[in-house]
């Protein structure tokens, strides 16, 4: 409901419902003995409560006491209380004097116990007014606080793609510069390639997620390029269930693995080694599983691609995801992802 709708909506249900307070507290003492007066009265006394009350609301934001941080403030806003509160006692005099046709008389002690009694209900009004203004900007800050937060979040995963692109083109050229002069012909299917995967990465750039059939033609592209350069050195696997290639992944997940596996296994090894590639669906999660030859040895540093890739899976997703590294008679990297299509 739009939040004027509903100030006025409760603006009118509580004035009604005094109105009903006075109706009620009248039958009890005179029965059904209601007179027109009466009826005139009580009504002009809700519509001047909601005229005042609003115009109570509309000089407090005026005088910008919604915020009491001194006592200043507090004094202000008890002062436009209590004058409120005695034009409300004196107009409601004045119909009550013009509906009976009755001389004006106005008696001190009766005319303060009505005033006190105005002052007291505009107070509570105007305390439930700052209660729900309160609320109202609890919220609003919640709102915000969670857009600023969606908003880091998101430019920390750009800055985070940022770093992997580069990352990425800086191992290609190395692999092209080691080619030119041994093999140009293979240099330039190696540009060729290259090329092409810089295509595909713009067209990818902006996304956050895309799906594994997408990130799989990134990945069998790199391999082919790393293949001129290593020969019968790398040894290629690859196997996935068919039921997983439409389900999203973080753009260049998969590439940064198997970027990993052969700058920090197979480059290392003379003769070379496998890298594998597995994926399947577990239950509600996505597995992804890359192998290298080689090992970890005493070196607990996983490089800045793989260490790029887990704050950008906990940005994504939480804790709702594992990334575990391990060593038997291959250097295995297994993540576990929520399956999202």
């Amino acid at each position: 409901m739009n939040r004027r709708y509903f100030y006025w909506f409760l603006q009118i249900l509580g004035w009604i419902s005094y109105g009903g307070l006075i109706f009620l507290a009248s039958y009890n003492k005179k029965g059904f003995d209601f007179t027109f007066n009466f009826f005139v009265n009580l009504i002009i006394t809700v519509l001047l409560g909601i005229y005042l009350s609003d115009q109570l609301r509309k000089r407090i934001k005026t005088k910008g006491l919604l915020k009491i941080e001194r006592k200043l403030d507090l004094i202000n806003t008890l002062t436009i209380v209590l004058i409120t509160s005695f034009v409300f006692v004196l107009l409601t005099k004045c119909i009550n004097v013009i509906l009976t046709w009755s001389i004006f008389n106005l008696e001190i002690i009766s005319f303060l116990i009505n005033w006190t009694s105005y002052f007291l209900l505009f107070g509570f009004w105007l305390t439930l007014y700052y209660v729900y203004h309160l609320f109202e900007k609890t919220q609003r800050q919640e709102l915000d606080y969670l857009l600023l937060k969606a908003t880091q979040s998101e430019l920390e995963l750009q800055n985070l793609k940022s770093q992997l692109n580069p990352h990425f083109l800086f191992n290609a050229l190395n692999a092209i510069r080691a080619l030119i002069e041994v093999e140009p012909k293979k240099a330039k299917e190696a540009v060729s390639l290259l090329s092409n995967l810089l295509r595909f990465s713009l067209s990818t750039s902006e996304k956050i997620l895309v799906p594994i059939e997408k990130e799989l033609h990134l990945v069998k592209s790199y391999l082919k390029l790393e293949k001129i350069r290593f020969e019968e050195r790398l040894n290629v696997e690859l196997n996935l269930s068919n039921d997983v290639e439409e389900y999203l992944i973080p753009a260049f997940m998969i590439q940064t693995l198997v970027e990993n596996a052969i700058k920090h296994g197979i480059s290392k090894l003379v003769e070379g080694g496998n890298v594998s590639v597995h994926l399947f669906k577990e239950n509600d999660f996505v597995v992804i599983i890359v192998s290298n030859s080689g090992s970890l040895g005493k070196n607990t540093d996983i490089g800045i691609g793989l260490s790029n890739l887990k704050k950008r899976l906990e940005i994504q997703y939480g804790s709702n995801y594992s990334f575990d590294i391990n060593e038997t008679d291959m250097v295995t990297v297994e993540i576990k992802l929520p399956a999202n299509r």
